[in-house]
């Protein structure tokens, strides 16, 4: 026996792709038009293998994959056939990651395969929710569509992205400026003073003494300050990648008070923006739900989903189904609801995620407004009581010699 790649039309004139399992490609065929298809393309599943090991690039970039996506979409939108578009971008030399991409592509596509065919491809593919995107964008005739709905999502995702980075921005410089100022106060200044304090014996005032406690107990144990630190980071590192440390930290993340909601939020908006996508263009409930699911990069929101989907498999409504999980924010279940009432599903899934990005994007405005001041005030508190710490020590040596 062995796997065939099949490509095929259904009774309603639109096409599928999948794999079937025959003794000969005669035999796939055949079972293929028992099934009710009329296949136009069988080819053994391992020649595609080997269209892979050729599709190459490392991963892309969202960047990338954005740009690649909405200019695609002009093109075809202007008429231009896929291969023709394809060879447009691939010749394109302001871009060469794009232009690689799509000279990847382009050589699938010309053997036969489908866009969303050629990037599964390739060897680092895009997200599964992407490829299910453009393979039903495909098959329900509405590929243009469905690019720029893509390209507009990674857009949404960057732009949430830099926001965040930008809002760290801040804070870790006031962090490294505090933290060099309490080594050179520790490392410089205490010990300059050293002296004058231990002129006062056992008078030295209590804060006074702590502080070169502080300072001798840094200069001495240096070494291990700097490369403890980094090992611990590179065993955190290491262990966030394996599949318990991701559900660890995923968890963790999600406890915490300001940021968990955000990521949930984030995360949920994307998995409803993809089903809604999908459900748009001909998906129905259950597949479109697995493959938007997979496009979760948090571990718990993707065990979510698929306990959702479970249900909704066994026959409970998505909104009720979303209720009793309670993972997922109540707007969505309750648009849901809405969608089920009024028939048009895809609709009020995509205005639910618009409802999360926005409010995503204003928690994110408001932990750049207060992270600043709030690091700002701590720092300053922090840094002032060491040197008030060493001026008041100044000041008690000096009236001990009054």
């Amino acid at each position: 026996m062995a796997r065939f790649r099949y490509r095929a039309y259904q009774a309603d004139g639109r096409v599928v792709s999948d794999f079937v399992v025959a003794g000969s490609e005669a035999d796939a065929v055949r079972d293929l038009m028992t099934l009710g298809l009329t296949p136009f393309e069988v080819t053994e599943a391992g020649s595609a293998s080997a269209g892979k090991s050729v599709s190459g690039g490392g991963k892309q970039p969202p960047r990338v994959l954005a740009g690649f996506c909405r200019n695609l979409a002009s093109m075809l939108e202007g008429g231009l056939p896929l291969d023709e578009a394809l060879k447009l971008l691939a010749d394109d030399p302001e871009d060469k990651r794009v232009a690689r991409l799509a000279s990847n592509l382009r050589a699938s596509v010309l053997s036969g395969r489908s866009l969303a065919e050629a990037m599964s491809e390739l060897r680092a593919p895009p997200a599964d929710y992407v490829i299910g995107l453009i393979r039903a964008g495909e098959e329900g005739g509405s590929t243009v569509p469905v690019l720029h709905r893509l390209a507009n999502s990674i857009d949404n995702e960057l732009r949430l992205a830099e926001a965040v980075r930008g809002a760290l921005i801040y804070p870790v410089i006031l962090l490294l400026t505090a933290l060099v100022s309490i080594g050179i106060i520790l490392l410089v200044v205490a010990p300059a003073l050293e002296p004058v304090l231990e002129s006062a014996g056992s008078n030295t005032p209590a804060a006074a003494a702590w502080l070169m406690g502080a300072s001798h107990g840094l200069r001495d144990s240096w070494p291990v300050l700097t490369i403890g630190p980094l090992a611990i980071w590179l065993l955190a590192m290491s262990w966030s990648r394996t599949p318990a440390g991701r559900r660890s930290l995923s968890a963790l993340v999600l406890q915490l008070p300001a940021v968990g909601p955000l990521v949930r939020d984030m995360e949920s908006a994307r998995c409803l923006s993809s089903l809604s996508a999908l459900l748009e263009n001909g998906v129905s409930l259950v597949p479109a739900m697995e493959i938007a699911g997979q496009g979760a990069r948090n571990p718990l929101v993707r065990r979510s989903i698929d306990r959702i989907t479970g249900e909704v498999r066994v026959g409970v409504r998505l909104s009720d189904a979303m209720m009793e999980d309670g993972f997922l924010p109540m707007a969505a279940a309750q648009l849901a609801a809405v969608g089920e009432r009024s028939g048009d599903m895809a609709t009020q899934l995509a205005q639910a995620a618009t409802i999360l990005e926005t409010r995503s994007s204003r928690r994110i405005a408001t932990l750049t407004t207060l992270a600043g001041p709030v690091m700002t005030l701590a720092l300053g508190v922090l840094i002032g009581g060491i040197v008030l710490t060493l001026l008041s020590a100044i000041m008690s040596v000096n009236d001990l010699a009054l």
